[in-house]
């Protein structure tokens, strides 16, 4: 297959998904080892040590919610030659960052659309994933499938076993990072690993149900769609909001908007306030039409007002290279037809590439 990014296919138990998982890309893992622990101990002064320390809390929190997903972390740990805990601090990434919260980086605008508002009568789910360029060379697409459960077909990080994604049963996941006052390092299960858990579900109240269920003390933001259905839910330490659709179409970024979110103070958008014109951008391109398509999806995210923290994110000049960021992949995904689409890239210059799921 013709991508730019690796196609990892895995399937059996978790430990076993885990071990072909790191066995296929070995030196790519190590190489996002690297540069997690790089990173931290250049921005957020933890040594190896340190983030070890921590990973033990996320390997005991994570097995309580799903032991199955610690097996598949220590089958990637062992077909890698590293350890458990290097496995756990890069799948728990993203709370980590609560170590500085100054430190935080992730644009990311998800959109969807109904069937009663798209041209074929399906679903659309769609998002920019904006992160730091010095992943780029390290992501993958994983094609997972554990025991009887339904496959599974994520953009992902070499060694990192959830993220956005949709899976056999037509269930699809977009992804934001949020930040409220009341987010702290403290026990939470790691945001990437609740991803996993929901794509890993049979049925879409299953995905849900997994998702609140989760035990956090950081916020952040999915967007779920399904045959007919799409929901955002915006989690805070305290509380979920659950957005509808409006008019057949959803909209998020990095800003809080739902009605649980009242007592709490955002400080993600004090740092990110291209949050608020992503999200004003993308809904007001969503509610214009009743006929979307992947293209007018594709058009949406490659949007270019207030570049270069556009929708269509790209690096701002002048900045320190540990803090580049621009849009590292854009993934469509039309849950009736299991399709997903996935950029290596900028979508304004990159093309999508369809990643099949496995013949049943």
């Amino acid at each position: 297959m013709d991508t730019p990014f690796p196609v990892v296919s895995a399937s059996g138990s978790y430990y076993e998904c885990g071990y072909q998982h790191g066995k296929q890309v070995k030196e790519l893992v190590r190489r996002n080892i690297d540069y997690y622990y790089g990173w931290w101990s250049r921005n957020l002064k933890m040594d190896k040590e340190m983030v070890t320390q921590r990973a033990d809390s996320v390997i005991r929190v994570s097995k309580e919610y799903d032991s199955g997903l610690v097996d598949e972390m220590r089958g990637l740990a062992d077909a890698v030659d590293v350890g458990l805990e290097e496995i756990a601090s890069i799948n728990g990434r993203y709370e980590l960052a609560w170590a500085n919260p100054e430190q935080l980086m992730g644009g990311c605008t998800c959109i969807a659309a109904l069937p009663s508002v798209t041209a074929q009568n399906k679903t659309i789910l769609a998002q920019n994933w904006d992160y730091r360029v010095g992943v780029s060379d390290t992501c993958i697409v994983l094609k997972v499938k554990v025991n009887t459960g339904p496959e599974v077909i994520m953009h992902t990080e070499a060694g990192i076993i959830g993220h956005k994604g949709m899976n056999s049963e037509g269930i699809g996941l977009g992804i934001n990072a949020m930040v409220s006052d009341l987010d702290r390092l403290g026990e939470s299960v790691p945001f990437l690993l609740v991803c996993r858990k929901v794509l890993g579900s049979g049925r879409f109240s299953e995905a849900v149900r997994s998702f609140l269920n989760a035990k956090r003390s950081v916020s952040y933001n999915v967007m779920m769609a399904g045959e007919g259905v799409a929901v955002d839910l915006e989690a805070h330490p305290l509380d979920t909001s659950i957005i509808n659709p409006k008019g057949g179409v959803l909209a998020h970024t990095n800003h809080f908007i739902g009605d649980r979110s009242f007592k709490i103070r955002d400080n993600f958008v004090l740092s990110e306030p291209s949050s608020i014109n992503r999200y004003t951008v993308a809904l007001e391109r969503l509610k214009i039409r009743k006929d979307h398509s992947m293209e007018s999806f594709k058009e949406i995210l490659s949007n270019h007002l207030d570049h270069p923290t556009s929708i269509c994110y790209h690096q701002t000049p002048g900045q320190e290279p540990d803090h580049w960021e621009e849009t590292v992949s854009s993934v469509i995904m039309v849950p009736e037809d299991r399709l997903f689409m996935a950029t290596g890239g900028p979508p304004c210059r990159n093309a999508y590439h369809k990643i099949p799921f496995s013949a049943p």
